[in-house]
C-alpha cells in the first residue's frame, strides 16, 4: 500500500507481485521438493515389496528345508536305533560264539593233564616223545604213587612238552592227553602226593577259560575263609553247590 492511504501505485503492484513471484517460486520448488520424495517413497514401497515378497519366498524354503531335514533327522533316529539294536544282537552273538568256540577247544582237552618240573633232557636238542613219555609214566609211579602195572597200562593219544624252543637249563611242562577220560581222572585224584615235590599238576584249558578261572580263584579263597565249602569247574564257582557269577 501507498504511504497515507493512497492508491497504490503501479510500482507497489510491481513489487507486490514480485514478491508473490517469489513466494510461488518458492512454494514450486517445494511442491517440487514434495513429489519427488513422494516419488522416492514409492519406489521405496515398491522395493520394499518386493524385498519382503522375495524374504518370505525364501523363509517358505527354508521351511521347506528344514522339515525334510527333520524329516530326514527322524528317519537317521530310527535308522541309528535299528543299528544299535543290531549291534548289540551282533555282539551278543559273537560272545555266545566266543563261548561255543572256548566250549568246543575245552572239550578237546577234556582227556589233558599238564605236568610241570619232569626233568627235561635237552642239551642236544628237542627230547624224543618216547622217551617224554617214558618219564611220565615213572613220574605216575614213582611221585603220584600209582601201581607201575597201572601207569605202565595207560594209554596216551599223545605226550610231548610244551610248545616252544628247548632252552638249556629249563623245563618245559608236558602235556599228556589220555586216551580214556577214565585214566585221567585217576591221575588227576592223585594230586594231594605232589605236595612238597616241587612238581604241579593241573587240567588243561583254553586262554580264555584259564582267564576266568584266575578271575574266580579269589572269590573261592574268600569263600572257603568264611567256611564255606567253594571249588571251581570249567569256567564256574561253585559255593555250598550252588553256582557264582562273577
Amino acid at each position: 500500500m501507498a504511504e497515507g492511504g493512497s492508491e497504490p501505485t503501479n510500482k507497489d503492484l510491481l513489487d507486490c507481485m514480485k514478491k508473490m513471484g517469489e513466494k510461488l517460486c518458492v512454494m514450486e520448488k517445494k511442491l517440487n521438493s514434495i513429489e519427488a520424495l513422494e516419488r522416492k517413497v514409492t519406489d521405496f514401497e515398491k522395493d520394499l515389496r518386493k524385498l519382503w515378497i522375495a524374504l518370505e519366498d525364501r523363509v517358505k524354503r527354508t521351511d521347506d528345508r528344514v522339515n525334510k531335514l527333520e524329516d530326514k533327522v527322524e528317519s537317521a533316529d530310527v535308522d541309528a536305533s535299528v543299528m544299535a539294536e543290531r549291534v548289540t544282537m551282533l555282539e551278543r552273538q559273537r560272545e555266545e560264539l566266543r563261548d561255543d568256540i572256548a566250549y568246543l577247544k575245552s572239550q578237546s582237552m577234556r582227556n589233558n593233564l599238564v605236568f610241570t618240573n619232569i626233568p627235561e633232557d635237552n642239551a642236544t636238542g628237542s627230547e624224543p616223545a618216547d622217551v617224554t613219555e617214558a618219564k611220565l609214566r615213572n613220574h605216575l609211579h614213582e611221585t603220584l604213587k600209582i601201581a607201575k602195572e597201572t601207569a605202565n597200562a595207560m594209554r596216551f593219544e599223545r605226550v610231548h612238552r610244551s610248545p616252544g624252543q628247548p632252552v638249556v637249563g629249563k623245563i618245559r611242562n608236558i602235556v599228556a592227553k589220555f586216551t580214556f577220560f577214565k585214566d585221567r581222572e585217576v591221575v588227576r585224584r592223585q594230586w594231594k602226593h605232589l605236595a612238597g615235590t616241587g612238581c604241579q599238576m593241573f587240567e588243561q584249558f583254553p586262554p580264555e577259560v584259564l582267564d576266568k578261572r584266575r578271575r574266580l580263584v579269589p572269590k573261592m579263597k574268600e569263600a572257603r575263609k568264611d567256611g564255606h565249602r567253594s571249588w571251581i569247574v570249567y569256567d564256574t564257582l561253585y559255593v555250598d553247590g550252588k553256582p557264582v557269577k562273577l
